[in-house]
C-alpha cells in the first residue's frame, strides 16, 4: 500500500501536506516499508570505487558543478573492479566529448566483492533487495539527483532493470537515470528446463560451493577447478576472487550462498512489460554480444517487440533500443572494450544534454 500521513488520503490531501507526504513516502521507501512487494529489504551501504574523467584543460575544483555520473553494476561472482578499465576509458572519452567531468561509480553488489564482508546487508538475497541497495547508495552519493546513466552487465543488467522498476514507485528517493544499459543479460524469465548457458553457470556455482576453504594458494584452486572440468579462463577468473584470510591462506571474496540465491532469482524475474513501457524520460538499451550463448529466440522476440512498441515518441513513456556488439562473447568489457565504448558513448553525450 502507499504510505500516507495518518488519517489522510493522498488524492484528497491539501497541498499543504504534500511535502510531508513526499517525505514520509521517501522514508518508507528507504526503510523497505513502502511499496516494495514481498517483504522488507534492509541494508545500509555498499562498497564502491569511483573513477573520474576530466575534460582536457579542466582540473577538479571545489566550485565545479557536480560531475555527471554513471553507476556501473557487475555480474555474478564479479565485482566493480572487473569493469574499472573500460569505465575509466568511457568516462575520459565522455568528458572530452561533453567538456564536463564524468564519474563512474563501480558498485560491489551484495554478496560480492568488498560488500560481501558487510554485515549490514542481510537476506533476502534477491534482485529486489540488490536494487534497493543500489538506490540507497545513489541517494547517499547524489542526494535527490538522478545519475545520468546506469550500466549493468549480466546479472547487474537485470538488477539495473529492477532499479528502474523501483524508481517508478511512489516515494522513490532519487530520479530515474536517463540512459540505462543492459549488457548481455536476458531481460525475460527462463521457462522450462535450463538451457546450456544456464547449466554452465549452475555448474560453476555448485563447483565453487564444493571447494573447501581456506586454500593454500591460487594454484591449489586452479588444480581443483581443472579436475572439475572448468576451463582455464574460468580458473583464472575465479582465482582473481580469492583474498588472503590473514593467516597465510585464501578465501573467496564473495558469499557464494548469497550469490547463488541471487542467480536463482535472476532466472525467474521478467522485465518484458518494463521494456515495452519504460518510464518517461528513460531510454533502455539492450545489448547483445554476438558470440554470447545467453540469447534464444524468445529473448530476441521480447526485445524486438519492445523496440517496436516504443519506436514512436510518447509523452507517457520512454524508449527501448537494441544494440549488437560484434567480436564479443558474454564478457563484453574484456572481449571488445573499444567496441563497447563506441556503443555506450553517444548515450552519455545525449544524457549530458538532457
Amino acid at each position: 500500500m502507499t504510505l500516507t500521513a495518518p488519517g489522510l488520503l493522498v488524492d484528497r490531501a491539501p497541498s499543504l501536506y504534500a511535502p510531508l507526504l513526499a517525505a514520509l513516502q521517501r522514508r518508507a521507501w528507504l526503510h523497505g516499508t513502502g511499496r516494495l512487494e514481498k517483504g522488507v529489504c534492509s541494508g545500509n551501504g555498499l562498497y564502491y570505487e569511483s573513477v573520474t574523467g576530466l575534460a582536457e584543460g579542466h582540473a577538479a575544483a571545489a566550485n565545479q558543478p557536480p560531475p555527471h555520473t554513471a553507476v556501473v553494476l557487475h555480474g555474478l561472482l564479479g565485482s566493480g573492479r572487473n569493469l574499472r578499465g573500460m569505465v575509466a576509458a568511457l568516462c575520459k572519452q565522455a568528458a572530452e566529448q561533453t567538456g564536463a567531468t564524468w564519474r563512474g561509480l563501480l558498485v560491489d553488489l551484495r554478496n560480492h566483492g568488498k560488500s560481501a564482508q558487510l554485515a549490514s546487508l542481510p537476506p533476502p538475497h534477491d534482485l529486489r533487495c540488490a536494487a534497493h541497495d543500489v538506490v540507497r547508495l545513489v541517494q547517499q552519493q547524489l542526494g535527490g539527483r538522478a545519475p545520468e546513466a546506469l550500466i549493468g552487465h549480466s546479472m547487474g543488467g537485470k538488477t539495473a532493470l529492477e532499479v528502474v522498476r523501483q524508481l517508478a514507485l511512489p516515494g522513490a528517493p532519487v530520479g530515474q537515470p536517463k540512459q540505462v544499459w543492459v549488457l548481455d543479460a536476458r531481460p525475460n524469465s527462463l521457462h522450462g528446463a535450463p538451457d546450456a548457458a544456464t547449466r554452465e553457470v549452475q555448474h560453476v556455482l555448485s563447483t565453487v560451493q564444493s571447494i573447501q576453504l581456506p586454500l593454500a594458494s591460487r594454484d591449489a584452486l586452479h588444480q581443483q577447478l581443472k579436475e572439475r572440468g572448468l576451463s582455464t579462463g574460468l580458473q583464472q577468473w575465479l582465482g582473481s576472487s580469492l583474498v588472503p584470510d590473514g593467516h597465510g591462506r585464501f578465501v573467496w571474496t564473495f558469499n557464494v550462498e548469497g550469490a547463488a540465491a541471487m542467480f536463482d532469482d535472476y532466472l525467474t524475474q521478467d522485465y518484458s512489460a518494463l521494456l515495452k513501457s519504460p518510464p518517461r524520460g528513460v531510454t533502455l538499451h539492450i545489448l547483445r554480444a554476438m558470440r554470447s550463448d545467453r540469447w534464444d529466440r524468445e529473448t530476441l522476440a521480447v526485445v524486438q517487440g519492445a523496440v517496436a512498441a516504443t519506436a514512436q515518441p510518447a509523452a507517457v513513456r520512454g524508449q527501448t533500443r537494441y544494440h549488437e556488439l560484434p567480436d564479443a562473447g558474454h564478457w563484453v568489457h574484456a572481449d571488445n572494450p573499444k567496441g563497447l565504448i563506441k556503443l555506450l558513448l553517444p548515450s552519455l553525450i545525449e544524457a549530458a544534454k538532457q
